[in-house]
């Protein structure tokens, strides 16, 4: 089984990024570690571990715990949490010390812990996200209306926010899942592939992320041209790295994102972030919170 490679980057570029890190002030989330290798709980939100086994998570968070004891002479663990209320609970109960988030499952538990607060984004080219239904160019497709009973390719390993996108999208036009709504949604192995079978017409339409179309459009710029965007999402925001305010000390937290700011600077940190399909961690845009509020009100919190 394919999974999705950019969640666990997140997990192996932040154990590289941190190298630079020498102490960090206990909280609760450590006060069963030894004072001389405090314990760094990093949270991960579970949509971040779609379709990902267990098992496959267990191993991931061994060599994970290795890097950041050998790199910052602290002990790391991981630790994969539910949705965005329960990674909030667990940040402002001081369970984990950071959380990795969604950016608009970060807007959801800020409605819920307003304490909450960005260190940094996770970007992959883009500090803005989103989500495109693209057809053949000359195509009756206008929109998900025009999908229903059509056969959909929604990539492997897609993100969240296309997620967001495709299950809300149907959601509205048949009050049903996309299986529901429509006559199959098939999971090519990559975008490209998924961008190939519309231009050849063995699907009606396929849901990709913008930066997906930008690299097919370089790559296959006369194939592209037989295709068109019928609906585009609004923006959402870049994952993030969060934290509780006043849960860290200020030089505690500086220290933490200028490691992860400064990863891609490291060899084994631009290999990792080239792997999993991150091009670095970036300082908080000043547009953020902005993008946070009115995603939040386009994609309102769901219900308990």
């Amino acid at each position: 089984m394919l999974w999705p490679k950019q969640s666990i980057g997140w997990c192996l570029a932040i154990a590289v990024a941190v190298g630079g890190l020498l102490t960090i002030e206990p909280t609760r989330a450590s006060e069963t570690a030894k004072p001389s290798k405090p314990t760094i709980q990093i949270g991960m939100i579970g949509s971040l571990f779609r379709d990902v086994p267990d098992s496959l998570v267990d191993l991931m968070a061994k060599p994970f715990g290795t890097l950041m004891a050998t790199q910052t002479g602290m002990n790391g663990n991981l630790v994969k949490t539910g949705d965005a209320r329960d990674l909030g609970r667990r940040l402002m109960d001081q369970q984990v010390h950071v959380g990795i988030f969604h950016g608009f499952e970060f807007a959801w538990a800020r409605q819920v812990y307003p304490d909450l607060r960005p260190l940094c984004i996770a970007v992959n080219q883009e500090k803005h996200l989103r989500a495109l239904l693209v057809v053949k160019a000359d195509s009756d497709v206008g929109g998900f209306a025009d999908l229903k009973e059509k056969k959909l390719n929604f990539p492997k390993g897609s993100r969240g926010h296309c997620h967001l996108f495709l299950e809300t999208c149907c959601q509205e036009c048949g009050q049903c899942s996309p299986q529901e709504y429509l006559s199959q949604v098939v999971a090519s192995g990559n975008a490209e592939d998924a961008l190939d079978e519309v231009v050849d017409g063995e699907a009606a339409a396929v849901l990709i992320d913008g930066i997906a179309l930008d690299c097919y459009k370089r790559r296959k710029p006369g194939r592209c041209n037989q295709l068109k965007v019928a609906v585009e999402s609004p923006i959402f925001p870049a994952g993030v790295v969060a934290y509780r305010k006043d849960s860290l000390d200020d030089a505690t937290l500086k220290r933490f994102k200028d490691g992860l700011v400064g990863a891609h600077k490291t060899i084994l940190g631009k290999q990792l972030l080239t792997m999993w399909k991150l091009t670095g961690f970036e300082a908080v845009p000043d547009d953020y919170d902005q993008i946070l509020e009115n995603i939040a009100k386009v994609y309102p919190l769901p219900a308990e």
